[in-house]
């Protein structure tokens, strides 16, 4: 049980360095910008949400405070985009 528990947060680490490389090829390769900063935003989105999750362990906190953190997470995101959107 004990190496389940240690090995999570490496595994969570390893999934963020991951996905930070997929955001790095999402800026860098596609030639539309308007799908790589939403690429982007949502990829940020999900790195935050595994940050919640795994190091902060919000799935113990009650209901209400995780669908906030969910909706937040999400709202944030989709504002960003929506904003740069609008100011090109």
């Amino acid at each position: 049980m004990i190496g389940k528990i240690a090995a999570a947060p490496r595994n969570a680490w390893l999934l963020l360095l991951a996905i930070s490389g997929l955001s790095f090829l999402a800026a860098e390769l596609m030639g539309e910008r308007h799908v790589a900063i939403a690429a982007i935003m949502a990829i940020s989105a999900a790195k935050i949400l595994i940050i919640l999750l795994r190091f902060m362990e919000v799935e113990q906190a009650p209901l209400f405070i995780r669908r906030y953190l969910y909706v937040w997470t999400f709202g944030i995101a989709g504002a960003i985009f929506t904003l740069w959107w609008a100011a090109t």
